[in-house]
């Protein structure tokens, strides 16, 4: 239970530290590209360590295109931070679960139980309540708001289809190597986009980025743990329900944030929602 703790601590200080190097004004690209770099080191770190990695095409090809979508999703969670808060951003970014669920239906003939079905509905009101709304935290209103919250929802997921198809494909023993390939393709990518701009981050940018990259490469090092000791059942709803609350409590609590009530009851729905849709799938007919 330790590992699954820690996952959620350190995936819930993953969108935190966006969170508050936003609230102190750092340039925001410079902060993102630094932490897919960090994410990189250390990811590349850890394959050294474990002295050996299996290489294979499943890996590498959807490994690299679930970098790519990570790096994407990141311009469209500085908007959602920005205009709906951490609290309610991270409710949305649990709702992606939808995407790879949708996707098990149509692409690999897997059915929903009753009670993910009753999930997905629990979600679709969640959604209405999160994203169906011109208005941000602070009343203003925001054109474009929703079609942009959407497109986050819509790129969250895509990188879970990416895991899934690789799981699908994939031998187990590439897992590292699918790992690595995640944060070195983002990292890749960042780098270049960091030297393109030729600005040189400030300390605190610096620092931000390193915190906020660690905590993406270590949160991902504890759920693979976490799967090794308890059933992926437990984990996952435990994982997704357990950082959602821990986000939407601190951002209140410690960051001020005040969400709307509409907003309030989406973050509720969007809890329940994400424990329903974790159920295990039943195997078809």
């Amino acid at each position: 239970m330790l590992s699954l703790a820690l996952h959620v601590v350190f995936g819930s200080g993953f969108g935190l530290g966006v969170k508050v190097a936003s609230m102190r004004r750092h340039d925001m690209l410079t902060v993102g590209a630094l932490n897919y770099i960090c994410a990189a080191v250390l990811a590349s770190v850890w394959v050294l360590a474990r002295g050996a990695l299996d290489a294979g095409w499943s890996g590498g090809v959807w490994g690299a295109l679930n970098g790519v979508g990570y790096f994407v999703t990141y311009f469209f969670l500085l908007f959602a931070i920005r205009h709906q808060g951490i609290a309610a951003t991270r409710a949305i970014g649990q709702l992606a679960i939808l995407i790879p669920i949708l996707a098990s239906i149509l692409l690999w003939g897997e059915y929903p139980t009753y009670v993910q079905l009753i999930g997905l509905v629990v979600a679709g009101a969640s959604m209405l309540l999160l994203i169906d709304a011109r208005k941000n935290l602070l009343g203003e209103i925001v054109h474009g708001a929703r079609w942009r919250l959407l497109a986050f929802l819509l790129l969250s997921g895509s990188f879970r289809v990416f895991a899934k198809a690789f799981s699908v494909s994939a031998q187990p023993q590439e897992k590292a190597f699918y790992v690595w390939m995640v944060f070195v393709s983002s990292g890749a990518i960042s780098l270049v986009m960091l030297l393109s701009r030729r600005r040189l981050p400030s300390i605190g940018e610096l620092l931000c980025g390193a915190q906020i990259g660690a905590c993406n490469c270590i949160q991902v090092w504890f759920l693979l743990r976490a799967l090794e000791e308890l059933p992926g059942v437990v984990v996952f709803p435990v994982a997704a329900c357990g950082a959602l609350v821990m986000t939407a409590g601190i951002a209140i609590v410690l960051l001020g944030e005040r969400p709307t009530l509409r907003m309030y009851a989406g973050i509720a729905a969007s809890a329940v929602a994400v424990v329903l849709l974790h159920a295990k799938a039943a195997p078809p007919s």
